[in-house]
């Protein structure tokens, strides 16, 4: 599967806990895909290869290497990939607003998460073979 077919297949979603299903979960791992979402409204969840989250309410930065998420700012030189998550930045093409949206250099495809019909977040997936 690429990683356009993944993002489009996990697309749509109502957000929730889990988010993902376990075969969903397992195809990312099979595949070598991270999962990138938003929770609450402070997390940046990652599913897949690797399984982490980082805090970012109201947005902010969170580093990240191949193996996972970077919890200790004196290390983080360690961590050389950033996302940035962009709270209330964006909007679908509807005009509707979307609370979580991402920013990153790492190449990437997007999907949708709603919330009661409204849109949620705008993830990302990405291949973890593409980070630093």
């Amino acid at each position: 599967m690429n990683i356009k077919e993944y993002a489009k297949s996990i697309s749509g979603k109502e957000y929730g806990y889990p988010q993902f299903t376990k075969e969903e979960i397992e195809t990312a791992e099979e595949n070598g895909f991270i999962i990138v979402y938003g929770a609450s409204d402070d997390l940046m969840e990652f599913d897949g290869g690797f399984c982490g989250e980082g805090g970012c309410f109201d947005g902010g930065e969170v580093f990240f290497n191949k193996h996972g998420v970077c919890y200790d700012d004196e290390k983080r030189e360690s961590y050389p990939n950033c996302i940035n998550a962009v709270w209330d930045g964006d909007t679908d093409e509807s005009g509707k607003l979307i609370p979580w949206t991402y920013e990153t250099d790492i190449p990437h495809e997007t999907f949708m998460i709603y919330e009661g019909g409204e849109p949620y977040c705008r993830g990302i997936v990405f291949r973890l073979e593409d980070v630093r």
